[in-house]
C-alpha cells in the first residue's frame, strides 16, 4: 500500500509524515529543494506476532505501508507550478492520497480554515485531471476527423470533463474511471482520499465541516511526532496524560485499509510467517499470484483456516481435528485473517 501525503505550506504535513514514520527531523532536503521522501513502515498486527510465536518462524514479515512526502505548496505561481509538476511526476503511482489540512492557529497564517485548504488542494487535482482529459480529447477529435473510430473512450472522457468542469473530483463517479477504456489514465482526483485534520495538542475534535467525497480523521500531529520518538512505555504514559488512545499510525493504517477496501491474509511455516495485503474479495488463485506468479499459474487448491479459528484451537493439528481447516478452489474469495497454504504444481 502506497500513500502520498500532500498539503499546503505550514499545514504540518511533514510533522505528520515524521509521526507516521518515526523520523525525528524534517523530511525535506536542505536548500528548499522539492524532492520526494519515502518512509516504509511495517503494519502493526498482533495476529502476526501470535502466529510467529506459534510457528517460531526464522523470519517474521509484517505487511508494509509506504508513505511519500513532498514539500507543501506555498504562495506564488512559480512555487505552485513547481509543486504540482513534482506531484504529477511522483504521486500518480500512489494507491491513495492523504491530504493534511491545518486546524491550529499559526503564527504566520493566523486562524485555520480546514475546509478552505481542503478545497484548494482538491481544485489542484481537478485542474490537473481536466488538463489531461482535454489533451486526450483533442487528440481523439483529430483522429475522428481522419475517419478513425475512437470507440467509447471519447464519450467517457467527455463525461469526465463535465464532472471536472462542475468542480467535482472523479472519485464522485468512480464507474467512469474504472471503465476498461480509461485504465491507462492515473487520474489524481479519482484516487481515494483520506483527510488528516491536523489539530493542536489539546484539541481532539473533528471540525464540523464537509470534506466532499473523502474520509476525514483528526491527528494531533505535533503531539504524535513527539510520542513517536519515545519508548513504548513512555509513549503509553504520554498517551494517558493527553487522553490519546491508539497511535496515529495505527488509526491511519486502519482508516487507509478501509478506504482502499483491503484485507490481510497470512502464510505460515518454520521458514517465515508473513502478512499479505490484497483487495477484499480477491479470488484465491489471484491472491496466490501476489506471492508468486508460478503459484497462481499452477494453482490446485488453497488450504484455509481463519485466524480466529486457529487461535481458538491453539494449534493447526487441533484446528484440523475440529474441522475448521478446509480446502477451497480458485474462485474462493479470500477473507481478512485467512491463513492459507497454497497447493500448486508447475
Amino acid at each position: 500500500m502506497k500513500l502520498g501525503i500532500v498539503g499546503l505550506g505550514r499545514s504540518g504535513k511533514t510533522t505528520i509524515f515524521n509521526a507516521l514514520t518515526r523520523r525525528d527531523g524534517e523530511s525535506i532536503p536542505p536548500g528548499g529543494q522539492l524532492a520526494p521522501v519515502l518512509g516504509v513502515v511495517p503494519v502493526p498486527d498482533p495476529r502476526v506476532d501470535w502466529l510467529d510465536q506459534l510457528y517460531h518462524g526464522r523470519k517474521k514479515v509484517n505487511a508494509q505501508v509506504t508513505y511519500m512526502d513532498l514539500q507543501g505548496m506555498s504562495g506564488g505561481v512559480e512555487s505552485r507550478q513547481q509543486y504540482m509538476s513534482m506531484l504529477l511526476t511522483h504521486m500518480r503511482p500512489m494507491d491513495a492520497f492523504m491530504t493534511v489540512v491545518r486546524n491550529f492557529t499559526d503564527t504566520v497564517l493566523g486562524a485555520p480554515d480546514p475546509q478552505r485548504d481542503f478545497r484548494e488542494l482538491q481544485d489542484e487535482f481537478i485542474i490537473a485531471d481536466l488538463a489531461t482529459v482535454e489533451k486526450r480529447l483533442e487528440k481523439l477529435s483529430l483522429e475522428e476527423k481522419k475517419g478513425r473510430k475512437v470507440g467509447v473512450e471519447k464519450e467517457l472522457l467527455e463525461a469526465c470533463a463535465r464532472l471536472l468542469d462542475a468542480e467535482k473530483p472523479l472519485r464522485a463517479q468512480l464507474d467512469l474511471t474504472r471503465a476498461q477504456e480509461l485504465k491507462g489514465f492515473t487520474f489524481l482526483s479519482a484516487k481515494p482520499l483520506l483527510v488528516i485534520v491536523n489539530n493542536g495538542d489539546d484539541d481532539a475534535a473533528l471540525p464540523r465541516v464537509p470534506f466532499d467525497y473523502a474520509e476525514a480523521m483528526v491527528v494531533r500531529g505535533k503531539l504524535e511526532m513527539e510520542m513517536a520518538q519515545l519508548s513504548e512505555e513512555e509513549a503509553e504514559a504520554f498517551r494517558r496524560d493527553f487522553g490519546v488512545g491508539e497511535s496515529a499510525l495505527d488509526r491511519v493504517i486502519r482508516s487507509s485499509y478501509a478506504l482502499l477496501n483491503l484485507v490481510t491474509f497470512f502464510t505460515v511455516g518454520e521458514d517465515e510467517v508473513k502478512a499479505w495485503t490484497i483487495p477484499a474479495g480477491l479470488p484465491a488463485q489471484e491472491a496466490a499470484g501476489v506471492i508468486h506468479s508460478d503459484i497462481q499459474r499452477g494453482f490446485i487448491r488453497a488450504e484455509v483456516v481463519a485466524y480466529d479459528d486457529l487461535r481458538a484451537a491453539g494449534d493447526y493439528a487441533t484446528a484440523r481435528k475440529q474441522g475448521t481447516v478446509r480446502l477451497e478452489g480458485k474462485t474462493y474469495r479470500v477473507k481478512d485473517g485467512d491463513i492459507i497454504n497454497f497447493r500448486f504444481n508447475v
